[in-house]
């Protein structure tokens, strides 16, 4: 049974992670609308494109309890936040806040790390852990 549950977390939070990349492009198609696009943007956007990639591959892994992902998780996590408050800091964007922007932001990012969270509790603390090969 917890297997179940753990499996649909790990399908839920890959929803989650999708939600926020679509909220991104569409940042990203507003913002070089609206100015230049520049050298650090582009490369943003490549490290962000290599981690979710990089994300999703570490999520199937995970689902299907292979140790790689489990080895995976914890630093795909922890570049996701450096990723996103570095790109923050060093380039903030002009963020229309429409209902997207809201629901993203207030709702499914929040929700988002707390599902990760479960995760990494059940992949470290839980009996999940020994299933991992």
């Amino acid at each position: 049974m917890q297997e179940t549950y753990f499996k649909q977390l790990i399908i839920l939070k890959v929803v989650l992670f999708v939600l926020i990349i679509i909220w991104g492009g569409t940042v990203q198609m507003d913002a070089e609308n609206n100015s230049q696009a520049n050298n650090f943007s582009t490369i943003r956007n490549l490290l962000f494109a290599l981690f979710s990639l990089s994300y999703f591959f570490a999520s199937y892994k995970i689902y299907k309890f292979k140790n790689v992902g489990k080895k995976l998780f914890t630093p795909l996590v922890l570049t996701f936040i450096i990723l996103g408050f570095l790109g923050e800091f060093l380039f903030s964007l002009e963020i229309n806040q429409d209902l997207f922007y809201l629901i993203i932001f207030y709702i499914v990012s929040p929700l988002f790390f707390v599902v990760q969270g479960i995760v990494a509790g059940m992949l470290y603390f839980s009996e999940l852990s020994d299933n991992f090969s």
